[in-house]
């Protein structure tokens, strides 16, 4: 059973990085599963890399698209990113360090992100693009 689903209050507006907001989710409730059955060890501890991988990729673009459209918070967002990243380092050589047990507070910390980032943050951008405005 997942721990996050996909509905339209993460809907951005930008059909590419929704696409991208699919698959951390999809990613993050692999991971939520697998340590619901029981999972441990390398089988978790590759998930959470992966889905680590999947975020990289994704800040990245989404970073680029930012800067395609002439979004205006866009420093204040690579910023926020950075932490997010630093933050899931932090989790992610914990649960290494437990041996693969990945805690509630690690999905707390997933579904905290995911829906006050997309929600909130990255809501703006996709209002951005909406509008057409670009700047100077």
């Amino acid at each position: 059973m997942p721990i996050m689903n996909w509905d339209n209050t993460l809907d951005v507006g930008v059909p590419s990085m929704n696409e991208e907001h699919k698959r951390i989710l999809d990613a993050m409730n692999r991971i939520y599963d697998a340590a619901q059955a029981g999972k441990t060890g390398d089988e978790i501890n590759l998930l959470v890399e992966r889905l680590g991988a999947i975020c990289v990729k994704h800040f990245a673009d989404e970073e680029a698209f930012m800067a395609s459209i002439g979004y205006p918070s866009l420093s204040n967002h690579k910023f926020i990113h950075i932490d997010l990243l630093e933050r899931y380092g932090t989790h992610a050589a914990d649960i290494k360090a437990a041996g693969g047990r990945a805690g509630q507070a690690f999905f707390q910390f997933l579904t905290h992100w995911l829906a006050v980032h997309i929600k909130g943050i990255d809501a703006k951008y996709g209002a951005h693009a909406a509008s057409g405005v670009r700047a100077a």
